[in-house]
């Protein structure tokens, strides 16, 4: 009975924790841009300080693709568009707001995300993302990644997935992992307007935009 409760209670954490893949593409809908949610709020600059990787082949393919994605991200997060769609962003049911947003607007998240204050050692790296990560495999699982905000910063990622996913797609699930060290859960595998599935897959749009094309607005 102990088993079956420690099996309860961990698959429950994952839920708030983990990034399960989604096999159907998440449809995002955005306020426009001339409504001026995002005008009064100044635009803020966070530099990607990727730390330790561990557990990652010998052959580095693998380990180049995450190491790559970290200017992509620093570029789409820095972006005006990612400000734009961050503030803009529409849920499901219409509103301008996410689910799971700790009781703040889409302006404070914003905000909020470009101090870089994740939950341990934060307040001593603002205007940082920092992050180790670290590669396990479970071919059986469906889970991307997890982590345990509040006791480390290490962004666990599953190689089964990180094998063959591009640069935009692991660009996806670190920035949904980083939001998870910044306090900002979610329900389920199913609340894809949380902050982190949110910006996650706006982060994933954006670095396949700015892969094609070489810049962003």
């Amino acid at each position: 009975m102990k088993m079956l409760i420690g099996m309860i209670c961990t698959l429950m954490t994952l839920n708030l924790y983990a990034h399960t893949e989604n096999q159907e593409k998440t449809k995002l809908n955005f306020f426009p841009t001339e409504l001026g949610f995002a005008e009064q709020v100044p635009t803020g600059f966070l530099k990607v300080v990727g730390g330790n990787l561990s557990g990652f082949p010998k052959s580095g393919v693998e380990k180049q693709k995450v190491l790559d994605s970290y200017s992509i991200i620093e570029a789409v997060i820095n972006s005006n568009e990612f400000k734009e769609r961050v503030i803009n962003f529409k849920s499901s049911d219409g509103k301008r707001s996410y689910s799971s947003n700790r009781g703040m607007s889409n302006e404070q998240v914003y905000e909020y995300l470009m101090q870089g204050k994740e939950l341990v050692g934060g307040e001593s790296n603002q205007g940082e993302m920092n992050f180790d990560v670290r590669r396990y495999f479970r071919s059986w699982s469906k889970v991307i990644g997890y982590t345990n905000p509040g006791k480390t910063n290490t962004i666990n990622v599953n190689g089964r997935f990180y094998s063959r996913y591009s640069i935009s797609q692991i660009s996806s699930n670190l920035v949904h992992e980083w939001i998870h060290l910044n306090g900002f859960l979610h329900d389920s595998a199913n609340d894809h307007d949380s902050v982190p599935y949110a910006i996650g897959y706006i982060a994933e749009e954006l670095a396949e935009k700015y892969l094609s094309q070489g810049h962003l607005d």
